[in-house]
């Protein structure tokens, strides 16, 4: 695997500048000029964050954030301008904005248009870890700070607005402009030695790691990857209880998949690699005729690791063959509540939250995000039971984008009344989902 450089693209605090240059330079700018700046600004670094997250596989929420704020925060000023009421400092509008985007961020899985194709692309956080892409982890941590400054800035500015203060004290031009500037500059600088020392933990020497080459010497390589495997049997998952890995530095332990198979040859197509799997759980379980369905892959960006999600319905006479592994069988339930007090396996909470999310969008909406049911806001109970009669891809990424773009939400009834209106309506392949 290559080592990642530390490099502006993937120092996220980064993302701040514009906030922090609007800041400093208010003071010599008119009134007008700070609103048509923070409104312009705002809506090109909204586009800069895009821009980012897929020329540069980093993460733009940062980004996306500080343009939301910047460009509503310069409307409600034109708002007030309009109404000839005197001008409030900028930071109380975008700071509260800022700590209020990425609440919902974090809180209410209200996430920026690249979010979503970054994860079908790259999975989730843990996976992308296990892979050795541990920035986008930081990405997650930078933005939780992020919003505990966002959460100070709001309360000391609004203090002192309310109290009295205004822009032109010497203590109003430094509590409101070089007062959240600076937060901002050492946020950038704490995350910068912080990557730096990370990158010393984790690539001591510097170099690229070695990797495998074939017998003939050139420069084809295998990709080494791990496969797990989710069991399911009369709508329960077999679950054991797996220790933290000294070798995965951000791990932590929980209930995990039992089985972790730690070989992907890149010489296989995919039937064929699915053909080995069945073939090592044949050995590993010591039965036949199994029926394994493909979940999703996760790619390394340098394609030289991998991690494969497999689901394997057991039948009932072969549920005895679980014995010998050191865990149980957990319901539905039973994986909620644990996973509300965090007793899982980072890696087996997003394989599942990913099986939740297709199965449910499966049986909810059509592919082009027709409701399957006339019942508007019904969707079905979650269940195991009927999973294996599903006559669905698991593995195809339209059903986690019908999760999010469908006729329930603002933006898929537009989406869809555009295709109404073009004549170009498709219906799904699989309506006995």
């Amino acid at each position: 695997m290559k080592n990642r450089e530390i490099s502006w693209t993937n120092i996220y605090s980064l993302q701040l500048l514009p906030a922090v240059v609007l800041w400093v330079l208010t003071p010599l700018l008119e009134a007008r000029t700070t609103i048509v700046a923070s409104m312009a600004v705002g809506v090109v670094w909204i586009v800069v964050s895009i821009f980012l997250s897929k020329l540069y596989k980093g993460c733009g929420t940062v980004g996306w954030v500080v343009g939301w704020a910047l460009a509503v925060s310069g409307v409600l000023w034109l708002g007030l301008s309009l109404l000839h009421l005197p001008f409030v400092p900028m930071v109380l509008f975008q700071a509260p904005f800022m700590a209020l985007l990425i609440y919902l961020f974090e809180r209410c899985n209200i996430q920026p248009p690249f979010c979503q194709q970054c994860i079908i692309k790259r999975g989730g956080i843990w996976e992308r870890n296990l892979l050795g892409d541990y920035t986008r982890l930081e990405a997650y941590y930078i933005i939780r700070i992020l919003l505990f400054g966002s959460l100070i800035v709001s309360v000391v500015a609004w203090a002192l607005f309310l109290w009295g203060i205004d822009t032109q004290s010497r203590l109003g031009r430094y509590f409101y402009l070089f007062f959240p500037a600076a937060l901002c500059v050492a946020l950038i600088l704490f995350e910068t030695i912080r990557r730096w020392l990370l990158e010393m933990a984790i690539h001591p020497s510097g170099k690229e790691l070695n990797l495998a080459m074939n017998e003939e010497g050139n420069d084809q390589k295998k990709y080494s990857g791990i496969i797990r495997i989710i069991i399911i049997c009369q709508g329960r998952i077999f679950l054991i209880f797996r220790q933290k890995n000294k070798n995965e530095w951000t791990s932590s332990p929980g209930l995990d998949l039992p089985l972790q198979i730690p070989y992907i040859d890149r010489s296989l197509s995919q039937t064929e690699e699915k053909q080995r799997v069945c073939q090592i759980v044949e050995n590993e379980l010591l039965i036949k005729d199994i029926d394994i369905r493909h979940l999703n892959s996760v790619t390394s960006e340098d394609l030289l690791q991998r991690v494969d999600h497999y689901i394997l319905f057991l039948s009932d006479k072969d549920m005895p063959k679980m014995e010998h592994y050191p865990g149980r069988w957990y319901t539905v339930e039973e994986i909620a509540r644990l996973n509300r007090k965090h007793r899982l396996h980072p890696l087996f909470r997003e394989c599942y939250a990913r099986l939740c999310t297709v199965v449910n969008a499966a049986r909810t909406y059509r592919m082009n995000g027709e409701r399957r049911y006339p019942i508007r806001g019904y969707k079905p109970t979650f269940t195991l039971r009927h999973l294996q009669e599903m006559n669905i891809e698991f593995d195809d990424p339209i059903w986690l984008y019908v999760s999010r773009h469908n006729e329930d939400r603002l933006l898929g009834r537009i989406d869809l009344w555009f295709q109404k209106l073009l004549r170009k309506r498709h219906s799904s392949t699989c309506c006995d989902a």
